[in-house]
Protein backbone atom coordinates (compact mmCIF):
# COMPACT_ATOMS: atom_id res chain seq x y z
CA UNK A 1 0.00 0.00 0.00
CA UNK A 2 2.75 2.25 0.71
CA UNK A 3 4.30 1.64 -2.49
CA UNK A 4 0.87 2.38 -4.08
CA UNK A 5 0.83 5.74 -2.57
CA UNK A 6 4.64 6.51 -3.55
CA UNK A 7 3.66 6.09 -6.46
CA UNK A 8 0.74 8.07 -6.79
CA UNK A 9 2.93 10.85 -5.54
CA UNK A 10 5.81 10.40 -8.21
CA UNK A 11 2.63 11.22 -10.73
CA UNK A 12 1.71 13.72 -8.67
CA UNK A 13 4.52 15.66 -8.71
CA UNK A 14 5.79 15.19 -11.90
CA UNK A 15 2.15 16.62 -13.04
CA UNK A 16 3.12 20.04 -11.00
CA UNK A 17 2.92 23.18 -12.95
CA UNK A 18 6.51 24.26 -13.12
CA UNK A 19 8.52 21.16 -14.79
CA UNK A 20 9.27 17.48 -13.76
CA UNK A 21 11.18 16.38 -11.08
CA UNK A 22 14.80 15.53 -11.32
CA UNK A 23 16.17 12.47 -13.30
CA UNK A 24 16.84 10.58 -9.77
CA UNK A 25 13.26 11.21 -8.57
CA UNK A 26 12.19 9.21 -11.97
CA UNK A 27 14.63 7.07 -10.84
CA UNK A 28 12.80 6.12 -7.61
CA UNK A 29 9.87 6.26 -9.34
CA UNK A 30 10.83 3.51 -11.46
CA UNK A 31 12.57 1.13 -8.38
CA UNK A 32 8.96 1.83 -7.01
CA UNK A 33 7.24 0.49 -10.52
CA UNK A 34 9.58 -2.77 -10.25
CA UNK A 35 8.42 -3.09 -6.16
CA UNK A 36 4.69 -2.84 -6.79
CA UNK A 37 4.92 -5.54 -9.35
CA UNK A 38 7.46 -7.71 -7.12
CA UNK A 39 6.45 -6.73 -3.17
CA UNK A 40 2.44 -6.45 -3.27
CA UNK A 41 1.27 -6.90 0.30
CA UNK A 42 3.56 -4.66 2.11
CA UNK A 43 4.00 -5.44 5.87
CA UNK A 44 2.10 -2.54 8.14
CA UNK A 45 4.97 -0.29 8.58
CA UNK A 46 4.23 0.38 4.94
CA UNK A 47 0.96 1.42 5.49
CA UNK A 48 1.97 4.00 8.58
CA UNK A 49 4.24 5.62 5.93
CA UNK A 50 1.53 5.65 3.31
CA UNK A 51 -0.54 7.45 6.27
CA UNK A 52 1.97 10.06 6.65
CA UNK A 53 2.59 10.67 2.90
CA UNK A 54 -0.99 11.40 2.34
CA UNK A 55 -1.09 13.91 5.35
CA UNK A 56 1.93 15.43 4.58
CA UNK A 57 0.68 15.93 0.82
CA UNK A 58 -2.62 17.41 1.73
CA UNK A 59 -1.22 19.82 4.25
CA UNK A 60 1.39 20.62 1.83
CA UNK A 61 -1.47 21.63 -0.81
CA UNK A 62 -3.60 23.62 1.90
CA UNK A 63 -0.46 25.77 3.21
CA UNK A 64 -0.05 26.60 -0.80
CA UNK A 65 -3.69 28.08 -0.65
CA UNK A 66 -2.86 29.63 3.06
CA UNK A 67 0.61 31.38 2.69
CA UNK A 68 1.10 29.00 5.94
CA UNK A 69 5.04 28.27 6.51
CA UNK A 70 5.38 24.15 6.72
CA UNK A 71 5.53 23.44 10.37
CA UNK A 72 6.95 19.88 11.50
CA UNK A 73 5.36 17.93 14.94
CA UNK A 74 6.68 14.60 16.30
CA UNK A 75 3.90 12.12 15.17
CA UNK A 76 3.14 9.96 18.60
CA UNK A 77 1.90 6.51 18.43
CA UNK A 78 -0.83 5.32 20.49
CA UNK A 79 -1.02 1.99 21.54
CA UNK A 80 -4.28 -0.10 21.56
CA UNK A 81 -5.58 -3.25 23.05
CA UNK A 82 -6.72 -5.62 20.72
CA UNK A 83 -8.30 -9.17 21.26
CA UNK A 84 -7.00 -10.67 18.21
CA UNK A 85 -4.71 -9.93 15.16
CA UNK A 86 -6.63 -9.77 11.71
CA UNK A 87 -5.00 -12.50 9.37
CA UNK A 88 -4.47 -9.79 6.51
CA UNK A 89 -4.42 -11.02 2.61
CA UNK A 90 -2.38 -8.83 -0.17
CA UNK A 91 -4.40 -8.00 -3.11
CA UNK A 92 -3.79 -9.58 -6.63
CA UNK A 93 -0.76 -8.07 -8.70
CA UNK A 94 -3.67 -7.43 -11.43
CA UNK A 95 -6.08 -5.11 -8.82
CA UNK A 96 -3.21 -3.07 -7.51
CA UNK A 97 -2.18 -2.33 -11.12
CA UNK A 98 -5.55 -1.23 -11.76
CA UNK A 99 -5.80 0.77 -8.36
CA UNK A 100 -2.63 2.32 -9.89
CA UNK A 101 -4.07 3.09 -13.27
CA UNK A 102 -7.01 4.89 -11.97
CA UNK A 103 -5.40 6.75 -9.31
CA UNK A 104 -5.25 10.74 -10.30
CA UNK A 105 -5.03 12.84 -7.60
CA UNK A 106 -6.30 16.53 -8.72
CA UNK A 107 -3.76 19.02 -9.52
CA UNK A 108 -3.69 22.50 -7.27
CA UNK A 109 -5.09 25.49 -9.10
CA UNK A 110 -1.98 27.24 -8.71
CA UNK A 111 1.54 25.68 -8.41
CA UNK A 112 3.00 25.27 -5.17
CA UNK A 113 6.19 26.78 -3.96
CA UNK A 114 9.33 25.22 -4.37
CA UNK A 115 9.93 24.93 -0.51
CA UNK A 116 6.36 22.94 -0.77
CA UNK A 117 8.30 20.96 -3.96
CA UNK A 118 11.48 20.13 -1.95
CA UNK A 119 9.28 18.66 0.82
CA UNK A 120 7.60 16.80 -0.69
CA UNK A 121 10.15 15.30 -2.95
CA UNK A 122 12.52 14.53 0.27
CA UNK A 123 9.37 12.85 1.63
CA UNK A 124 9.40 10.17 -1.35
CA UNK A 125 12.87 9.81 -1.42
CA UNK A 126 12.80 8.99 2.21
CA UNK A 127 9.99 6.25 1.72
CA UNK A 128 11.45 5.02 -0.69
CA UNK A 129 14.59 4.51 1.18
CA UNK A 130 12.12 3.23 3.68
CA UNK A 131 10.57 0.61 1.29
CA UNK A 132 14.53 -0.69 0.17
CA UNK A 133 15.65 -0.87 3.87
CA UNK A 134 12.15 -3.26 4.34
CA UNK A 135 13.32 -4.84 0.82
CA UNK A 136 16.49 -5.88 2.38
CA UNK A 137 15.43 -7.26 5.33
CA UNK A 138 13.21 -9.37 4.19
CA UNK A 139 15.66 -10.77 1.39
CA UNK A 140 18.17 -11.19 4.60
CA UNK A 141 15.49 -13.38 6.50
CA UNK A 142 16.90 -17.15 6.85
CA UNK A 143 20.31 -16.56 5.93
CA UNK A 144 20.92 -15.88 8.94
CA UNK A 145 24.38 -18.74 9.64
CA UNK A 146 23.02 -19.04 13.50
CA UNK A 147 19.93 -17.56 15.17
CA UNK A 148 18.51 -19.17 19.08
CA UNK A 149 14.46 -19.80 19.45
CA UNK A 150 13.41 -19.33 22.83
CA UNK A 151 11.63 -22.40 23.79
CA UNK A 152 9.09 -22.47 26.46
CA UNK A 153 9.05 -25.97 28.40
CA UNK A 154 4.96 -27.19 28.28
CA UNK A 155 5.43 -29.64 30.02
CA UNK A 156 7.33 -27.55 32.61
CA UNK A 157 10.45 -29.03 33.69
CA UNK A 158 12.85 -26.48 35.46
CA UNK A 159 10.13 -25.05 37.37
CA UNK A 160 11.91 -24.34 40.90
CA UNK A 161 15.78 -23.34 39.18
CA UNK A 162 15.11 -23.10 35.68
CA UNK A 163 18.63 -21.73 33.31
CA UNK A 164 16.92 -18.91 31.47
CA UNK A 165 13.05 -18.16 32.08
CA UNK A 166 10.54 -15.22 30.75
CA UNK A 167 8.36 -13.61 33.03
CA UNK A 168 8.04 -13.89 37.16
CA UNK A 169 11.35 -12.66 39.14
CA UNK A 170 14.96 -12.30 38.75
CA UNK A 171 17.70 -14.29 40.67
CA UNK A 172 19.64 -11.05 41.71
CA UNK A 173 22.02 -10.63 44.22
CA UNK A 174 19.97 -8.63 47.07
CA UNK A 175 23.22 -6.00 46.80
CA UNK A 176 21.81 -4.73 43.15
CA UNK A 177 19.60 -2.14 43.37
CA UNK A 178 16.18 -2.73 41.40
CA UNK A 179 16.85 -1.02 37.98
CA UNK A 180 14.82 2.25 37.81
CA UNK A 181 14.23 3.61 33.78
CA UNK A 182 13.32 7.61 34.31
CA UNK A 183 12.49 7.56 37.99
CA UNK A 184 10.36 3.95 37.84
CA UNK A 185 10.91 1.15 38.73
CA UNK A 186 10.97 -1.13 35.78
CA UNK A 187 9.12 -4.42 34.96
CA UNK A 188 10.93 -7.59 34.85
CA UNK A 189 10.98 -9.67 31.37
CA UNK A 190 13.21 -12.42 31.59
CA UNK A 191 16.54 -13.93 32.39
CA UNK A 192 19.02 -15.66 29.50
CA UNK A 193 22.05 -17.67 30.88
CA UNK A 194 24.69 -16.91 28.53
CA UNK A 195 26.62 -20.03 29.19
CA UNK A 196 23.72 -21.08 27.43
CA UNK A 197 23.96 -19.20 24.35
CA UNK A 198 26.48 -20.62 21.17
CA UNK A 199 30.18 -19.79 20.60
CA UNK A 200 28.86 -17.90 17.59
CA UNK A 201 25.88 -16.15 17.88
CA UNK A 202 26.13 -12.55 17.55
CA UNK A 203 29.54 -13.47 15.33
CA UNK A 204 30.73 -14.68 18.73
CA UNK A 205 30.43 -11.30 20.62
CA UNK A 206 28.86 -10.95 23.56
CA UNK A 207 29.11 -12.79 27.05
CA UNK A 208 29.34 -16.41 28.05
CA UNK A 209 29.05 -16.39 31.51
CA UNK A 210 26.72 -15.01 33.66
CA UNK A 211 23.16 -13.58 33.06
CA UNK A 212 21.51 -11.11 31.08
CA UNK A 213 18.19 -9.73 32.82
CA UNK A 214 15.98 -7.83 30.92
CA UNK A 215 13.95 -4.79 32.34
CA UNK A 216 10.73 -2.53 30.54
CA UNK A 217 9.82 0.97 31.68
CA UNK A 218 6.30 0.23 33.11
CA UNK A 219 4.32 1.96 30.53
CA UNK A 220 6.93 3.54 27.86
CA UNK A 221 9.28 1.55 25.28
CA UNK A 222 12.35 1.95 27.81
CA UNK A 223 14.57 -1.50 28.19
CA UNK A 224 16.70 -1.92 30.95
CA UNK A 225 20.01 -4.63 30.26
CA UNK A 226 21.87 -5.82 33.36
CA UNK A 227 24.77 -8.47 33.09
CA UNK A 228 24.91 -10.34 36.21
CA UNK A 229 28.09 -12.20 37.54
CA UNK A 230 26.03 -14.67 39.02
CA UNK A 231 22.63 -16.12 39.79
CA UNK A 232 20.98 -14.61 43.01
CA UNK A 233 18.36 -15.49 45.02
CA UNK A 234 14.77 -14.63 43.92
CA UNK A 235 14.29 -11.13 44.12
CA UNK A 236 10.16 -10.10 44.28
CA UNK A 237 9.83 -6.75 42.81
CA UNK A 238 8.54 -3.12 44.64
CA UNK A 239 5.19 -3.22 46.06
CA UNK A 240 4.37 0.00 43.00
CA UNK A 241 5.27 -2.47 40.04
CA UNK A 242 2.08 -2.96 37.95
CA UNK A 243 1.96 -4.96 34.57
CA UNK A 244 -1.09 -3.00 33.58
CA UNK A 245 0.86 -1.07 30.54
CA UNK A 246 1.73 -4.36 28.62
CA UNK A 247 -1.01 -6.50 30.38
CA UNK A 248 -3.40 -8.24 27.47
CA UNK A 249 -7.01 -6.85 27.64
CA UNK A 250 -9.30 -9.70 29.28
CA UNK A 251 -13.03 -9.51 28.91
CA UNK A 252 -13.74 -9.75 32.92
CA UNK A 253 -12.07 -6.79 33.28
CA UNK A 254 -15.39 -4.51 33.68
CA UNK A 255 -15.82 -6.68 37.15
CA UNK A 256 -13.80 -6.12 40.13
CA UNK A 257 -12.01 -9.62 39.10
CA UNK A 258 -8.51 -8.63 37.30
CA UNK A 259 -5.62 -10.37 35.75
CA UNK A 260 -2.94 -11.20 37.95
CA UNK A 261 -0.41 -8.51 38.48
CA UNK A 262 2.70 -10.36 37.21
CA UNK A 263 3.81 -12.52 34.87
CA UNK A 264 4.09 -15.93 35.33
CA UNK A 265 7.51 -17.64 35.10
CA UNK A 266 8.04 -19.58 32.34
CA UNK A 267 10.98 -21.62 31.76
CA UNK A 268 12.55 -21.58 28.19
CA UNK A 269 15.05 -23.69 26.59
CA UNK A 270 17.69 -21.89 24.17
CA UNK A 271 17.55 -24.15 20.63
CA UNK A 272 19.96 -22.76 18.22
CA UNK A 273 19.08 -22.91 14.66
CA UNK A 274 21.38 -23.07 12.02
CA UNK A 275 20.81 -22.57 7.90
CA UNK A 276 19.05 -25.00 6.86
CA UNK A 277 17.40 -26.71 10.42
CA UNK A 278 13.58 -26.60 10.75
CA UNK A 279 12.03 -23.79 12.82
CA UNK A 280 10.27 -24.17 15.55
CA UNK A 281 8.14 -21.27 15.76
CA UNK A 282 4.94 -20.90 13.16
CA UNK A 283 3.98 -17.69 11.48
CA UNK A 284 0.63 -16.23 12.01
CA UNK A 285 -1.41 -15.92 15.54
CA UNK A 286 -2.57 -19.20 17.70
CA UNK A 287 -6.39 -19.77 17.08
CA UNK A 288 -6.59 -22.17 20.40
CA UNK A 289 -8.79 -20.00 21.95
CA UNK A 290 -10.83 -18.71 19.23
CA UNK A 291 -11.53 -22.71 17.95
CA UNK A 292 -12.61 -23.59 22.32
CA UNK A 293 -14.81 -20.34 21.58
CA UNK A 294 -16.33 -21.20 18.29
CA UNK A 295 -16.72 -25.29 19.79
CA UNK A 296 -18.42 -24.30 22.77
CA UNK A 297 -18.30 -26.00 26.56
CA UNK A 298 -19.71 -26.27 29.52
CA UNK A 299 -18.15 -25.70 32.84
CA UNK A 300 -19.20 -29.08 34.09
CA UNK A 301 -16.99 -30.43 32.38
CA UNK A 302 -13.60 -31.89 33.89
CA UNK A 303 -11.40 -29.61 32.36
CA UNK A 304 -13.63 -26.82 32.25
CA UNK A 305 -14.29 -26.06 36.17
CA UNK A 306 -12.81 -24.38 38.64
CA UNK A 307 -9.57 -25.76 39.96
CA UNK A 308 -9.39 -24.43 43.49
CA UNK A 309 -11.14 -22.54 45.93
CA UNK A 310 -10.45 -18.65 44.66
CA UNK A 311 -11.29 -19.88 41.29
CA UNK A 312 -14.62 -21.28 42.62
CA UNK A 313 -15.32 -18.10 44.12
CA UNK A 314 -14.33 -16.22 41.13
CA UNK A 315 -16.91 -18.22 38.85
CA UNK A 316 -19.72 -17.75 41.14
CA UNK A 317 -18.87 -13.78 41.34
CA UNK A 318 -18.71 -13.75 37.61
CA UNK A 319 -22.07 -15.55 37.11
CA UNK A 320 -23.85 -13.41 39.90
CA UNK A 321 -22.96 -10.34 38.54
CA UNK A 322 -23.66 -10.86 34.62
CA UNK A 323 -27.22 -12.71 35.77
CA UNK A 324 -27.72 -9.67 38.34
CA UNK A 325 -26.83 -7.16 35.57
CA UNK A 326 -29.09 -8.94 33.05
CA UNK A 327 -32.16 -9.46 35.43
CA UNK A 328 -32.28 -5.84 35.57
CA UNK A 329 -32.25 -4.93 31.99
CA UNK A 330 -35.71 -4.30 30.35
CA UNK A 331 -35.05 -6.89 27.48
CA UNK A 332 -38.90 -6.72 26.18
CA UNK A 333 -39.71 -3.35 25.73
CA UNK A 334 -36.84 -2.44 22.93
CA UNK A 335 -38.10 -5.56 20.84
CA UNK A 336 -41.64 -4.55 20.78
CA UNK A 337 -40.14 -1.51 19.54
CA UNK A 338 -38.77 -2.87 16.80
CA UNK A 339 -41.45 -5.19 16.09
CA UNK A 340 -43.85 -2.42 15.58
CA UNK A 341 -41.47 -0.36 13.08
CA UNK A 342 -41.07 -3.38 11.55
CA UNK A 343 -44.65 -4.26 10.83
CA UNK A 344 -45.29 -0.17 9.56
CA UNK A 345 -41.95 -1.05 7.19
CA UNK A 346 -43.37 -4.14 5.58
CA UNK A 347 -46.99 -3.24 5.09
CA UNK A 348 -45.79 -0.44 3.19
CA UNK A 349 -43.11 -2.87 1.44
CA UNK A 350 -45.70 -5.18 0.52
CA UNK A 351 -48.52 -2.35 -0.36
CA UNK A 352 -45.77 -1.49 -2.82
CA UNK A 353 -46.46 -1.52 -6.90
CA UNK A 354 -42.67 -2.67 -6.85
CA UNK A 355 -41.11 -4.94 -4.30
CA UNK A 356 -37.93 -3.57 -2.16
CA UNK A 357 -34.95 -5.48 -1.87
CA UNK A 358 -35.48 -5.76 1.74
CA UNK A 359 -38.75 -7.04 2.06
CA UNK A 360 -37.39 -10.92 2.64
CA UNK A 361 -35.51 -9.35 5.56
CA UNK A 362 -38.59 -7.99 6.68
CA UNK A 363 -40.55 -10.93 6.18
CA UNK A 364 -38.27 -12.70 8.51
CA UNK A 365 -37.88 -10.02 11.63
CA UNK A 366 -41.99 -10.29 11.77
CA UNK A 367 -41.36 -13.60 12.49
CA UNK A 368 -38.24 -13.72 14.71
CA UNK A 369 -39.10 -10.72 16.81
CA UNK A 370 -42.29 -11.90 18.58
CA UNK A 371 -40.20 -15.24 18.85
CA UNK A 372 -37.55 -13.55 20.41
CA UNK A 373 -40.20 -11.57 22.86
CA UNK A 374 -41.64 -14.86 23.94
CA UNK A 375 -38.19 -16.72 24.68
CA UNK A 376 -37.47 -13.58 27.17
CA UNK A 377 -40.97 -13.65 28.82
CA UNK A 378 -39.99 -17.53 29.23
CA UNK A 379 -36.62 -16.74 30.26
CA UNK A 380 -36.77 -14.23 32.80
CA UNK A 381 -37.94 -16.24 35.54
CA UNK A 382 -35.65 -18.85 34.20
CA UNK A 383 -32.41 -15.73 35.24
CA UNK A 384 -34.39 -14.98 38.17
CA UNK A 385 -34.39 -18.37 39.80
CA UNK A 386 -30.91 -19.02 38.24
CA UNK A 387 -29.40 -15.55 40.12
CA UNK A 388 -31.04 -17.02 43.03
CA UNK A 389 -29.50 -20.42 43.09
CA UNK A 390 -26.00 -18.96 42.45
CA UNK A 391 -25.88 -16.47 45.06
CA UNK A 392 -27.03 -19.44 47.99
CA UNK A 393 -24.10 -21.47 46.54
CA UNK A 394 -21.69 -18.55 46.52
CA UNK A 395 -22.59 -18.17 50.38
CA UNK A 396 -22.50 -21.14 51.34
CA UNK A 397 -18.74 -21.21 50.06
CA UNK A 398 -17.50 -17.92 51.09
CA UNK A 399 -19.12 -19.45 55.00
CA UNK A 400 -16.17 -22.30 54.70
CA UNK A 401 -12.83 -20.70 56.39
CA UNK A 402 -10.47 -19.52 53.98
CA UNK A 403 -7.71 -21.77 54.35
CA UNK A 404 -10.15 -24.85 53.69
CA UNK A 405 -9.30 -26.10 50.20
CA UNK A 406 -12.41 -27.73 48.07
CA UNK A 407 -11.38 -31.02 46.87
CA UNK A 408 -12.29 -31.85 42.75
CA UNK A 409 -15.48 -33.62 44.10
CA UNK A 410 -16.13 -30.83 45.93
CA UNK A 411 -15.86 -28.41 43.38
CA UNK A 412 -17.94 -30.93 40.68
CA UNK A 413 -20.93 -30.72 43.02
CA UNK A 414 -20.71 -27.02 43.64
CA UNK A 415 -20.82 -26.61 38.96
CA UNK A 416 -23.63 -29.55 38.68
CA UNK A 417 -25.85 -27.46 41.14
CA UNK A 418 -25.62 -24.55 38.90
CA UNK A 419 -26.27 -27.11 35.57
CA UNK A 420 -29.46 -28.13 36.62
CA UNK A 421 -30.70 -24.50 36.05
CA UNK A 422 -31.91 -23.59 32.66
CA UNK A 423 -31.72 -20.14 30.88
CA UNK A 424 -32.07 -18.76 27.63
CA UNK A 425 -29.84 -16.86 25.86
CA UNK A 426 -28.67 -15.51 23.52
CA UNK A 427 -31.57 -15.36 21.86
CA UNK A 428 -34.17 -18.39 21.84
CA UNK A 429 -32.08 -21.25 22.58
CA UNK A 430 -32.74 -22.84 26.32
CA UNK A 431 -29.53 -24.31 27.69
CA UNK A 432 -27.91 -25.31 30.84
CA UNK A 433 -26.45 -22.04 32.87
CA UNK A 434 -22.91 -23.83 32.63
CA UNK A 435 -22.92 -24.24 28.78
CA UNK A 436 -21.46 -21.86 26.08
CA UNK A 437 -21.76 -21.81 22.51
CA UNK A 438 -20.64 -19.87 20.06
CA UNK A 439 -23.40 -17.33 19.27
CA UNK A 440 -22.94 -16.22 22.42
CA UNK A 441 -21.96 -16.10 26.34
CA UNK A 442 -23.46 -14.75 29.22
CA UNK A 443 -20.76 -15.40 31.91
CA UNK A 444 -19.09 -19.00 30.95
CA UNK A 445 -16.71 -17.44 28.48
CA UNK A 446 -15.47 -14.41 31.01
CA UNK A 447 -14.53 -17.16 33.59
CA UNK A 448 -12.71 -18.99 30.90
CA UNK A 449 -10.35 -16.10 30.28
CA UNK A 450 -10.02 -15.93 33.55
CA UNK A 451 -9.55 -19.25 34.68
CA UNK A 452 -6.91 -18.88 31.79
CA UNK A 453 -4.93 -16.46 33.46
CA UNK A 454 -4.94 -18.16 37.19
CA UNK A 455 -4.14 -21.50 35.57
CA UNK A 456 -0.88 -20.29 34.35
CA UNK A 457 0.01 -18.89 37.15
CA UNK A 458 -0.58 -22.21 39.31
CA UNK A 459 0.97 -24.54 36.51
CA UNK A 460 4.17 -22.29 36.65
CA UNK A 461 4.57 -22.69 40.04
CA UNK A 462 3.56 -26.43 40.51
CA UNK A 463 2.22 -28.63 37.27
CA UNK A 464 0.52 -30.78 40.23
CA UNK A 465 -1.62 -27.66 41.00
CA UNK A 466 -4.09 -28.66 37.93
CA UNK A 467 -6.18 -32.02 38.08
CA UNK A 468 -4.81 -34.41 35.11
CA UNK A 469 -7.25 -33.47 32.52
CA UNK A 470 -7.51 -29.22 32.76
CA UNK A 471 -3.26 -29.58 32.71
CA UNK A 472 -4.12 -31.75 29.54
CA UNK A 473 -6.32 -29.20 28.15
CA UNK A 474 -4.26 -26.23 29.18
CA UNK A 475 -1.02 -27.70 27.93
CA UNK A 476 -2.88 -28.01 24.44
CA UNK A 477 -3.50 -24.72 24.72
CA UNK A 478 -0.44 -23.26 25.77
CA UNK A 479 1.72 -25.56 22.58
CA UNK A 480 -0.19 -23.61 20.58
CA UNK A 481 0.51 -20.56 21.71
CA UNK A 482 4.09 -20.96 22.53
CA UNK A 483 4.70 -21.52 18.72
CA UNK A 484 3.63 -18.93 17.59
CA UNK A 485 5.02 -16.33 20.21
CA UNK A 486 8.08 -17.91 20.87
CA UNK A 487 10.75 -15.38 21.45
CA UNK A 488 14.29 -15.24 19.57
CA UNK A 489 18.18 -13.96 19.70
CA UNK A 490 20.38 -13.34 16.65
CA UNK A 491 18.08 -13.18 14.07
CA UNK A 492 16.38 -10.51 11.56
CA UNK A 493 13.92 -9.01 13.41
CA UNK A 494 10.81 -11.24 12.60
CA UNK A 495 8.61 -8.02 11.45
CA UNK A 496 9.53 -4.79 9.68
CA UNK A 497 11.88 -2.23 12.42
CA UNK A 498 13.17 0.73 10.72
CA UNK A 499 16.49 0.96 12.49
CA UNK A 500 18.63 -1.52 11.82
CA UNK A 501 21.64 -2.43 10.05
CA UNK A 502 22.39 -5.59 8.56
CA UNK A 503 26.33 -5.30 8.79
CA UNK A 504 26.84 -3.50 11.99
CA UNK A 505 23.47 -4.46 14.47
CA UNK A 506 22.28 -7.61 15.97
CA UNK A 507 19.43 -8.88 17.63
CA UNK A 508 19.74 -9.11 21.17
CA UNK A 509 16.17 -10.42 22.44
CA UNK A 510 13.12 -9.88 20.24
CA UNK A 511 9.38 -10.53 22.31
CA UNK A 512 6.56 -11.17 20.20
CA UNK A 513 3.15 -10.33 22.19
CA UNK A 514 2.33 -13.52 24.13
CA UNK A 515 -1.29 -14.89 25.30
CA UNK A 516 0.67 -17.37 27.07
CA UNK A 517 3.15 -14.72 28.95
CA UNK A 518 0.35 -12.53 29.07
CA UNK A 519 2.17 -9.01 27.69
CA UNK A 520 0.86 -6.77 24.84
CA UNK A 521 3.42 -4.46 22.82
CA UNK A 522 2.12 -1.86 20.18
CA UNK A 523 -0.49 -3.34 18.39
CA UNK A 524 -0.33 -6.93 18.93
CA UNK A 525 3.37 -6.58 17.58
CA UNK A 526 6.92 -7.39 18.76
CA UNK A 527 9.45 -5.98 21.18
CA UNK A 528 13.07 -5.41 19.41
CA UNK A 529 15.45 -5.25 21.48
CA UNK A 530 18.68 -4.53 19.38
CA UNK A 531 22.63 -3.52 19.48
CA UNK A 532 25.49 -2.89 17.98
CA UNK A 533 28.09 -5.25 17.09
CA UNK A 534 30.56 -2.32 18.78
CA UNK A 535 28.70 -2.17 21.91
CA UNK A 536 28.15 -5.86 22.23
CA UNK A 537 31.33 -6.91 22.18
CA UNK A 538 32.15 -4.06 24.53
CA UNK A 539 29.29 -4.67 26.62
CA UNK A 540 27.83 -1.87 26.66
CA UNK A 541 23.79 -2.61 27.38
CA UNK A 542 23.40 0.13 28.02
CA UNK A 543 23.47 1.46 24.73
CA UNK A 544 20.42 -1.11 23.40
CA UNK A 545 17.95 0.33 20.68
CA UNK A 546 14.46 -0.39 21.80
CA UNK A 547 11.98 -0.50 19.31
CA UNK A 548 8.50 -2.00 18.08
CA UNK A 549 8.13 -3.85 15.19
CA UNK A 550 5.05 -3.37 12.62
Amino acid sequence: MATLVAQTLTRFLDSLPGGGVSNGVQGINTLLDFVLVSRIGMVPSAAVLALLTIVFTIQAYRRQHSGQQPTARPAVRQRTAKTAAPVMQAPSAERMAKAVARTNLKVPDRPLTEADRQFLIKLREDLSAQLVHEKQLIDAKGTEPLVVRLVPQIPLRDVERPRSWLGGEPAMAEHIPWPQIDGRNANFLGQICCADLPDDLWDGLGPREGWLAFFIHPTDYAVRVLHLGEMGPWRQGPDDLSIAGWSTSLPYGKSRLMPINDWPRWPVDLMPLRSGDPDPKLEGHSEAIHEIYRQGFDVASPEHRPFDRDTTLAMLEIAEARLAEYVTKDLITPIRQQLEQVSKSLALAEAAAEQPGNLAELRERAVTLPALIDARTKGQPMLEAALAQVRSVAERVRATSDQTQLSQDQIAAIVAELAKYDIIYPRTQQAPLTTHNGDGSLWTWDFECLRLDRARHAYSRSPDALPPAMRGYFEAIWKDEAVHEMAGMGHIPFLYVRQFDLDKDVTLLELPTSNLMGWMFGDVETLVLTISKKDLAAGRFDAVRTQVSN
